[in-house]
């Protein structure tokens, strides 16, 4: 059986919608159980509930510095076997600040995917940015 590419954009159409609805319960079930979080500044293994705890804080810091919406620009599956695929993904992340004005900031990642079971679950997210660090260097990061 091989995944079609529907499926992948119907996951994503769900990932973007609960990622802007400040529903924790909802933007955590798209992650396994345990799953793997890695980007520039290092990574982890993370349980599902310890996300579920840092999620709103690292929510208020963003919208504090003025992020207003995410949006998915593109996603490219590179890789996928009967049950999991692999998808580099792009997005853009608009703020709005007095300070700023209107930014945009494009952030890309990659994810693998298990599409196997009842719902499509990240096992691995991979940033190849570091929003909080971009901000940083921006002027952007609102003070914790």
């Amino acid at each position: 059986m091989t995944i079609s590419r529907d499926a992948v954009a119907s996951f994503f159409r769900k990932f973007a919608a609960s990622s802007n609805s400040k529903d924790t319960p909802a933007e955590i079930s798209h992650f396994a159980d345990v799953f793997v979080a890695a980007g520039p500044s290092g990574n982890a293994i993370v349980k599902v509930e310890d996300f579920a705890k840092v999620l709103p804080k690292r929510r208020q810091l963003l919208e504090a510095s003025g992020l207003v919406h995410t949006s998915l620009k593109s996603f490219d599956v590179t890789a996928s076997t009967d049950r999991h695929v692999v998808v580099n993904n792009t997005w853009e992340m608009s703020f709005k600040t007095q300070t700023h004005g209107e930014v945009t900031i494009p952030v890309s990642a990659t994810f693998t995917i298990d599409m196997g079971g009842e719902s499509p679950k990240v096992l691995v997210y991979l940033a190849h940015q570091d929003i909080l660090q971009i901000l940083r260097d921006r002027g952007m990061l609102a003070a914790n």
